[in-house]
Formats: C-alpha cells, sequence, structure tokens
C-alpha cells in the first residue's frame, strides 16, 4: 500500500490528499503531514494509528473529568504551582482508572462476540 492511499484510507489526514494549493497556502499543515508521515513510517500505520486513537481517548477523559469537577484548562494553567501539579496528578490518576475500564469492557465484549484479532478501542465513552 503507498502512502498515498494510506492518506485516502486515513480520511484525507492533515491535507495529504489535498492539492498542492491547499499544501501551500497552509505550510503548519504540511509540517503536521510531514511529521505524521515520518512516525508512520518510523512505527508503522497500525502502531502510529492505536497511538492516535490512545491520546483521543485520553484527550477526550481529560475533558470529561475536568468537566465533571467544574475546572476548565485555564483554571488550572491559574492555580500555584503545587496546585497544579496535585490536580494534575489527580486528572492522570482519573484517565488511568477510566483508560482501564475502558480496555476491559472491549476486551469482555470482544470475549462475548467472539472475537480473536485486536481490540479495538471505542473512544464514544
Amino acid at each position: 500500500m503507498s502512502i498515498s492511499s494510506v492518506a485516502g484510507f486515513l480520511g484525507n489526514l492533515a491535507g495529504l490528499s489535498g492539492s498542492n494549493s491547499t499544501r501551500q497556502n497552509s505550510p503548519r499543515a504540511v509540517s503536521s503531514t510531514t511529521s505524521d508521515l515520518d512516525q508512520i513510517r518510523e512505527k508503522g500505520l497500525s502502531e502510529w494509528a492505536r497511538e492516535q486513537k490512545m491520546e483521543a481517548l485520553k484527550a477526550k477523559i481529560r475533558d470529561q473529568v475536568l468537566s465533571e469537577n467544574g475546572m476548565s484548562e485555564n483554571g488550572i494553567a491559574a492555580m500555584s504551582v503545587e496546585q497544579r501539579n496535585s490536580v494534575e496528578d489527580q486528572i492522570a490518576q482519573l484517565i488511568q482508572q477510566k483508560l482501564e475500564e475502558t480496555m476491559k469492557r472491549s476486551m469482555e465484549d470482544a470475549a462475548r462476540s467472539g472475537k480473536s484479532e485486536a481490540v479495538l478501542l471505542d473512544i464514544s465513552v
């Protein structure tokens, strides 16, 4: 599979399949695309996609935890270093718990349905 077909498969990732004028008008997108392509080449498509999915899940859980606790990124940034570190540690622990719960639930669902392939995490928690 060529890189261009991978781009289509990934849904035009960061403009990979965009026109040249789009790429010329957006140097940041080109830089991001180059970085993504380098990572894909280094790690392989499956590993890169898994990492992207995990990062998206972590970000979603972080937003959920902040929302549930009436906090915001700006509020955390305004805290003292000690308070911010404490809150960040608590958030990291909650993220880890939710990731473990999600993975366990995904594995149980896969086992119930008789899947023997790798488990894909559903990030719509």
